[in-house]
């Protein structure tokens, strides 16, 4: 069987054939990146569909379970997800709405609203987590433990890289 990725590697080696300047690895380590991001993304949003809930909305519900009295200000919501606040208004509008949070006033300022993590939300994510761990195992025992690591590794380099070429402006320079 074909990877879904043959497609776009022809087409790769097709334009790699004809331009001689052509940064074949690169291109096709790039563009094999964000066709795994894509297939991540799409095993991830079945498996999440599959138990009625989007990534969106579970990362959000995470983030506050993640929290000290899993409670967050809204704005820290729309900080941790990187979403606009009117988008975290939104998203706690759901979530309350299938009663998985309640927003609360702050102890020490009235004018401070919280979400909390309720029982029931608790729940949702004792009932969801373990499937979805299941689902991870599953997909990673493809790799070694060595070579998880060794992609962790490759990753997080990158990853760096690209965080300096951010701040740098280098992407930028590169288009004058």
């Amino acid at each position: 069987m074909d990877s879904s990725f043959t497609p776009i590697e022809q087409m790769l080696k097709f334009r790699a054939s004809r331009h001689e300047e052509f940064p074949y690895q690169e291109i096709l380590l790039t563009r094999l990146c964000m066709h795994m991001q894509g297939k991540l993304l799409e095993n991830r949003n079945k498996m999440l569909k599959a138990q009625g809930i989007n990534e969106t909305l579970f990362m959000a519900l995470i983030t506050l379970e993640s929290q000290e009295n899993h409670s967050i200000q809204p704005s820290e919501l729309s900080c941790a997800l990187g979403s606009s606040r009117t988008n975290a208004t939104r998203i706690a509008d759901e979530l309350e709405k299938r009663g998985w949070i309640e927003r609360r006033e702050s102890d020490n300022d009235r004018r401070c609203l919280h979400l909390q993590l309720t029982e029931k939300g608790h729940a949702f994510l004792r009932e969801v987590l373990p499937p979805q761990h299941h689902c991870l195992h599953q997909l990673w025992s493809s790799l070694s433990t060595a070579e998880k690591d060794q992609l962790e590794h490759i990753t997080r380099k990158l990853l760096t890289r690209l965080d300096q070429m951010d701040q740098d402006g280098a992407v930028l320079e590169a288009l004058r």
